[in-house]
C-alpha cells in the first residue's frame, strides 16, 4: 500500500508539472504574439512620422528660401528606423511585398534626397528650378503613396496577427481549462482510489472486530486486500482463530475441571469471603448426607465440628493469612454423626472478591486403616514374642520328647510306665502343635517345604481345633492320596483357620465335612490351574452362610463378618496357599452353609512312595558333628545319635564346629554329617558356618536345625549349601530318616 501511495503522489506531481510546462508554453506563445503586435504598432508610428515629414517637406517645397537639411535628415532617419523596426518585428514584414516596398521606399528616399539636393543647390533659370521642384514633388508623392501601400499591408498583417493572437489566447484558455479539469479528474480518481484502498480494509476490520465483540469468535474475513492490508487482515484472521482455539481450550479445561469436581471422591465447597457456601459437588453431598440446596444456604462454620478451641472466623482468617492451609476436622453429617476429613483450603482473590476453595477428603477409611495398622503392628510384636517363645519352647520340647522317646524304646509295650510315657509323649505332641501355630503366626514368610502326608495332617489339625467343641468332622479321604511338598505348619494353620470358621458359623453344633482326593488338572480347567497334579481339599460346614455381596471381599485384609474377628484369618490362608502355588475358592449360600476348596500341587509318585516306605527308626553308622548353643539340646541329640549307631562330636558355635571339622578331616577321620543350629546368639550361626565348611570341604553334608527363624535359609535350604532340614522338636525316628536320606544320597 505504501508503494501505491508513493506512486499516486508521484503521478500527481508529474501531472501538475506537465500542466505547469504547458501553461508556461502557452503564456510564452501569447507573449510572443503580443510582442509582434507592439512591433507592428511601432513600425506604423515610424511610417506615419515618415509620411508627416515627407508632407512637411512637400508643403515647404514651393516656399522660396526654405532650408530642407533638417527635414531631410529626419526623413532619412525615419527610413532607417522603419527599416530597423521591420527587421526586428519577427517575420511580420519578411514576405516579398513588404521587402519590395521597403527597397523601393529606400530607393525613393535616396532619389528624393538627391532631387532636393539638386533643387536646393540649383541657381539656374526658373524653368530648371521648377522642373527640379516638380521632380522632387513627384518623388515625395511617390514616397507618400508607397508609405500608404505599406500601411495597408501593415494593417492587414496587424489584423491577421491580432486575430491569431486572440485565437491563440482562446486556445490557451481552453487548453489550460482542459488541463485543470483533467488534473481535477485525475486527482479525484486517485483520491477516491486511495480512500477506497484504505477505508475498505479498515471498514472490514471494524466489522470483524464488532463480530468478535458480539461473541462470534473465530470469525474470518473473506476480504482479500492487497499488500500491507492483506497481511494485516490475514494476521487478524489468525488472531481470531487463535482466540477461538484459546476460548475452546478454556471451555474444555473448565468442562474438565467441572467433570473432575463432579466426579472426584473428595468433597468440594466454594466459600465466599463471608464464609457462605456458594457451590458444592456431589461427593460433599454424599459425605454429609445433605442435598446441594441445603448446603448452599449454610455457612461453612455450620458444616464443621470445630469444638470449642477455634472459631470459624479464626479458621478462615488463618487460611486467608497463610494463603493455603491443610487441617483435619470432623464434618457434621445429616444423620447427626460426624465424618473425619482432611480439608485442603486455598484463599484466592478474584475480581476484587475473596473466595475459599476447600477440598474435603474423607478420612474414615484411613482412620480405619491406621487403626488396623496399629493392630497389625501389635500383632507383629506379638508375633516376634510368639516366635521367641516358640523357639525356646521347641528347644525344651526337643529335650522332653527326645528323652521320652528314648525311654519308651527301653520299655516293653504293655508296661504301666510305658503307657504313662506314651501319654506324656502325646501331650508333648500337643504342645508341639501349639508351638507350631506360634511359629506359623510369627513367620508369615516363605514356606519351609517338606514332603507331607495330607491325610494325617487333615486329621491332626481338624481334631486339634474341634477338641472340646460341639462340632465334629466327617472325613471323606480317598485312598492312595498323593503327598504334597509343603510347609506342614503353614498348611496346618490354613486347615485350622477354615475349620475354626466353620465351627464358629455353627454355634448350635453340627458337622464339618472334610474331603480330599487326587485331581489332575487338564490344560483347560474351570479352576484356572496350571496343568498338573493336585490334591483337592474341601471343607463344607452347615452354618448360616455368607452373603453374596461379601463373597468377593472374603479374602481382603481386615474384612470380617464377625464382630470380634480381626479379618486376618482367611487373608493368611489365601497368602499361604498362593505361596504354595495353589488355589483357594469359596462357595456359600445363606441358610445352607459354606464350602472352601483348596488345590495344592502334588509331588511325584516316586517321592510319595519313598515317604511312605521310610517309616520307623532307621539305624546307621558314621561320625556326626552337632553344633548347638543349648547344652541340653546337644545332650539329647547326642543320645539319639548314639542310639541310632552314630559316633557324635559337639560344638557350641560355628567357630568351634569349623575347627573340629577341619582337624577331623586332617586326621583322616572326617565327619559324615554336620547338624547345625541356624541361630547362635553372640556367635557364628549355621548359615555362615556351612559357607566356611564348604571352603574346607566342598562335599560337606550339612543339616540345618532350628526352633524358629524367619530367615530365607529355611525356605530354600539347598540354595545355601544344606542337604536337609530337621525342625525342632524332632524325635529319634524323624532324625534317623533325615540322616539316612542324606548319607545314602
Amino acid at each position: 500500500m505504501k508503494k501505491k501511495i508513493i506512486i499516486s503522489f508521484l503521478s500527481l506531481f508529474l501531472l501538475f508539472f506537465a500542466g505547469i510546462v504547458i501553461t508556461l508554453y502557452i503564456v510564452g506563445k501569447t507573449t510572443a504574439n503580443l510582442n509582434s503586435l507592439l512591433a507592428l504598432h511601432k513600425v506604423e508610428i515610424i511610417r506615419q512620422d515618415l509620411v508627416i515629414n515627407v508632407q512637411n517637406v512637400q508643403s515647404n517645397l514651393y516656399t522660396t528660401g526654405t532650408l530642407f537639411g533638417k527635414e531631410l535628415d529626419i526623413i532619412v532617419d525615419n527610413v532607417l528606423k522603419l527599416q530597423d523596426r521591420v527587421l526586428s518585428c519577427n517575420d511580420c514584414h519578411h514576405n516579398p511585398p513588404v521587402a519590395q516596398g521597403l527597397a523601393e521606399l529606400e530607393e525613393l528616399t535616396e532619389q528624393y534626397k538627391e532631387a532636393l539636393s539638386y533643387f536646393i543647390t540649383s541657381t539656374a533659370d526658373t524653368q530648371r528650378i521648377e522642373r527640379l521642384q516638380a521632380v522632387a514633388a513627384d518623388i515625395g508623392d511617390t514616397i507618400i503613396a508607397r508609405s500608404q501601400d505599406m500601411a495597408l499591408t501593415a494593417n492587414e498583417a496587424l489584423r491577421r496577427k491580432t486575430t491569431d493572437a486572440l485565437e491563440k489566447v482562446n486556445n490557451s484558455r481552453k487548453i489550460l481549462a482542459y488541463t485543470l479539469l483533467f488534473a481535477l479528474f485525475v486527482v479525484v480518481g486517485i483520491s477516491f482510489y486511495l480512500i477506497r484502498s484504505i477505508t475498505r480494509p479498515v471498514a472490514e476490520l471494524l466489522q470483524a472486530t464488532r463480530k468478535i465483540r458480539q461473541g462470534e469468535l473465530g470469525y474470518v474475513s473473506s476480504f482479500g486486500g492487497e499488500a500491507e492490508f492483506k497481511e494485516l487482515i490475514a494476521s487478524f484472521n489468525d488472531m481470531s482463530l487463535i482466540l477461538l482455539a484459546n476460548h475452546e481450550n478454556i471451555l474444555a479445561q473448565m468442562a474438565r475441571n467441572q467433570t473432575i469436581l463432579q466426579s472426584t471422591t473428595d468433597g468440594f465447597a466454594l466459600v465466599d469471603d463471608h464464609g457462605r457456601i456458594v457451590d458444592a459437588n456431589p461427593s460433599l453431598c454424599r459425605m454429609t448426607e445433605l442435598g446441594r440446596e441445603a448446603l448452599l444456604v449454610m455457612h461453612f462454620a455450620d458444616l464443621l465440628d470445630l469444638g470449642g478451641g477455634l472459631s470459624a472466623e479464626s479458621l478462615l482468617a488463618r487460611i486467608r493469612e497463610a494463603g493455603s492451609l491443610v487441617y483435619q476436622v470432623d464434618v457434621k453429617a445429616g444423620d447427626g454423626g460426624t465424618v473425619p476429613v482432611e480439608v485442603s483450603a486455598t484463599y484466592v482473590e478474584m475480581e476484587g472478591n475473596g473466595s475459599y476453595f476447600c477440598f474435603l477428603r474423607d478420612l474414615s477409611e484411613r482412620k480405619k486403616m491406621e487403626t488396623e495398622l496399629i493392630k497389625g503392628q501389635k500383632l507383629e510384636s506379638l508375633g516376634v514374642l510368639a516366635g521367641g517363645i516358640a523357639h525356646d519352647f521347641n528347644n525344651l520340647l526337643t529335650g522332653i520328647i527326645g528323652y521320652i522317646d528314648l525311654t519308651l524304646r527301653t520299655l516293653t509295650p504293655g508296661e504301666k510306665n510305658h503307657g504313662w510315657l506314651e501319654n506324656a509323649k502325646k501331650a508333648s505332641a500337643r504342645a508341639q502343635g501349639l508351638t507350631q501355630q506360634l511359629l506359623t503366626f510369627s513367620r508369615g514368610g516363605e514356606p519351609v517345604k517338606s514332603l507331607v502326608q495330607v491325610k494325617e495332617l487333615l486329621e491332626e489339625s481338624t481334631r486339634f481345633v474341634l477338641s472340646g467343641s460341639n462340632v465334629k468332622c466327617a472325613y471323606r479321604i480317598a485312598d492312595h492320596l498323593w503327598a504334597v511338598n509343603a510347609d506342614k505348619g503353614q498348611i496346618s494353620q490354613v486347615i485350622q483357620n477354615i475349620t475354626l470358621n466353620g465351627a464358629q458359623a455353627m454355634s448350635q453344633g453340627g458337622t464339618i465335612t472334610v474331603a480330599a482326593e487326587n485331581y489332575e488338572a487338564p490344560l483347560d480347567n474351570p479352576h484356572n490351574l496350571a496343568p498338573g497334579k493336585y490334591v483337592r481339599l474341601e471343607f463344607a460346614d452347615q452354618g448360616s452362610g455368607i452373603a453374596r455381596k461379601d463373597l468377593a471381599k472374603i479374602f481382603d485384609p481386615y474384612f470380617s463378618t464377625k464382630k470380634t474377628g480381626t479379618g486376618l484369618g482367611l487373608t493368611i490362608c489365601h497368602s499361604i496357599v498362593s505361596k504354595h502355588n495353589g488355589r483357594i475358592t469359596v462357595e456359600s449360600e445363606l441358610g445352607v452353609g459354606t464350602r472352601f476348596t483348596i488345590f495344592l500341587p502334588a509331588v511325584e509318585e516316586g517321592r510319595s512312595e519313598q515317604l511312605v516306605h521310610l517309616s520307623g527308626v532307621v539305624h546307621g553308622s558314621g561320625r556326626i558333628l552337632v553344633m548347638d548353643d543349648e547344652e541340653h539340646v546337644r545332650a539329647i541329640v547326642g543320645e539319639m545319635l548314639t542310639y541310632l549307631g552314630y559316633e557324635v562330636g559337639f560344638a557350641q558355635d560355628g567357630a568351634e564346629a569349623i575347627d573340629l571339622y577341619a582337624r577331623a578331616k586332617l586326621n583322616g577321620s572326617p565327619y559324615d554329617v554336620v547338624i547345625m543350629d541356624l541361630t547362635i546368639p553372640g556367635g557364628m550361626g549355621g548359615r555362615e558356618t556351612v559357607s566356611k565348611l564348604r571352603e574346607i570341604d566342598p562335599d560337606v553334608k550339612a543339616i540345618v536345625s532350628s526352633g524358629y527363624s524367619n530367615d530365607p535359609v529355611l525356605a530354600d535350604f539347598r540354595a545355601y549349601g544344606f542337604q536337609g532340614i530337621a525342625s525342632k522338636p524332632f524325635d529319634t525316628e524323624g532324625l534317623s530318616r533325615v540322616l539316612h536320606e542324606i548319607i545314602t544320597g
